[in-house]
This record gives C-alpha cells, sequence and structure tokens, in this order.
C-alpha cells in the first residue's frame, strides 16, 4: 500500500479558517479555534463541547503543548470558555460568538487605520487590475473590511439556520398566551381555533409558532379596541377577515 492509500483511508483533511490566524494570535489557535467552534451546536451541554487532549490531538494534529499554548490566547482574547468538571475529569469547551465578532470588527478597524507604509507591506494590497499590478490603500482597506465582513459572516453561516416548519400537531397554547389573551381583552380559545385553521387552510409556516400565536392575539386585540372606537357595528365575519388581513400583511 502506497502513502497516497494510506492517506485515503486516514479520512478526510480538516479544514479551518486561516483568516482568523491573525486576529486570533496564530495558525494553532484559529486551527483549535475552528475545529472547536465545528463542534458546538453538536454539544450536549449547556457548558459547550466535551473533548479530551488526546481526541484534539487526533482531530486537528496539534500536540498537548500546542493545545496549551493555543487555548491560552484564545482564552485570553476572551473567545474560548473553558469549564473544569474535576469529579467527571472532563474539560467543556465554549465558544463566545459575541466576542469573536468583536474581535473581527476591532481587528477590520484597526487594518483600516494602519499607516501608510505599513499598507505597503501588505500582501493583500497588490490588486490586479486589467492585467496590470497596481497599490491602491483606498482599495487595500475595502477589501480588507470586505475580506473581515466575509469571513466572519460564513463562521455564523455555517451553524445551521431555524427552519421554518409546519405547525406540530401537539401545539396548543400556553401560559404566555393566556397572559396575553387576557390583557388583549380576547377569547383564548375562540383566537385559537381561528388560528389553527387560517394557517392549515394557507399553508403557514413559522419558525417560531408560538411568538406567530402571540402575535395573532395581539392583532385581535387591536381590533379589538378599533372596533369600540367606531359607531358602525361590524359582524363577526368582517371582524375575522380584518384580523385575518392584519396577519397576511
Amino acid at each position: 500500500m502506497n502513502i497516497v492509500e494510506i492517506l485515503k483511508l486516514k479520512g478526510r483533511p480538516n479544514a479551518y479558517y486561516p483568516k482568523m490566524a491573525k486576529p486570533l494570535g496564530g495558525v494553532n489557535a484559529a486551527v483549535l479555534f475552528s475545529q472547536l467552534f465545528y463542534w458546538q451546536d453538536k454539544a450536549i451541554s449547556d457548558l459547550g463541547v466535551y473533548k479530551t487532549r488526546d481526541e484534539l490531538e487526533e482531530e486537528t494534529g496539534l500536540s498537548h503543548n500546542e493545545q496549551r499554548t493555543a487555548i491560552k490566547k484564545l482564552q485570553d482574547k476572551g473567545v474560548l470558555i473553558i469549564t473544569e468538571k474535576r469529579l467527571d475529569h472532563k474539560t467543556f469547551y465554549k465558544i463566545d460568538n459575541k466576542k469573536v465578532n468583536e474581535i473581527l470588527a476591532n481587528f477590520a478597524k484597526t487594518i483600516n487605520h494602519l499607516p501608510r507604509n505599513e499598507e505597503s507591506n501588505h500582501p493583500e494590497v497588490d490588486i490586479v487590475d486589467s492585467g496590470e499590478t497596481t497599490k491602491s490603500s483606498s482599495l487595500f482597506q475595502e477589501i480588507t473590511t470586505k475580506t473581515i465582513t466575509e469571513n466572519t459572516t460564513n463562521i455564523i453561516a455555517d451553524k445551521p439556520q431555524p427552519q421554518k416548519r409546519d405547525l406540530p400537531n401537539d401545539f396548543k397554547p400556553n401560559d404566555h398566551h393566556r397572559n396575553i389573551a387576557l390583557n388583549e381583552n380576547v377569547n383564548l380559545d375562540t383566537e385559537f381555533i381561528k388560528f389553527k385553521d387560517y394557517c392549515l387552510a394557507n399553508g403557514k409556516k413559522y419558525i417560531d409558532w408560538n411568538a406567530a400565536f402571540n402575535n395573532w392575539l395581539r392583532n385581535a386585540g387591536n381590533y379589538k379596541k378599533s372596533n369600540h372606537s367606531q359607531s358602525r357595528f361590524m359582524t363577526l365575519a368582517e371582524r375575522n377577515r380584518a384580523v385575518l388581513e392584519s396577519m397576511r400583511s
């Protein structure tokens, strides 16, 4: 068996965010950050993802000493939160996404304010335009800012985004809905039946069905208040149509 075949048996190579190396303090820190970031949405604990040093070495190629140095850099930057469960002999790692965004934004600002002599030495200053190489500080700032912004967007986009879903079979009013109905002076059971029928009839999908029903109740309450201010009597059918129209908008 040759070396290429052995590499294929090793599985896929691990990727990392190379443009995170500078703001995080080095390639090793970026490699470790990228691997831990990948596992964040797969963690089953609020403390983050549980990993042993041997597992991290297997996944990243970083030795225990290299991990310690990278972890210290990430902790110093504030992007990595570590929780030691000594009785369980477990270490949990959690990425602070808010701090990551803050660091990337500050890094972009720092680059944009580099002195002219530093800009001329930056590897991303050379821009090919119509076959000719030019150097422009304004273009450098634009490209650098765009690169950092896209990098931040890509990191966030790597995490699964919530999807709209059909009305759950077990969906029913909760205490929060009941409080809103009381505040809006509407009948909770009646409004729930109308809400459910409307959504099923129109194939509605929502990310958060509780929030959707909250809005329905508030719209029903607003309509009821406005109806009281009108001198003309409106039928139940007219009232229902008005509530449905407000939901469509």
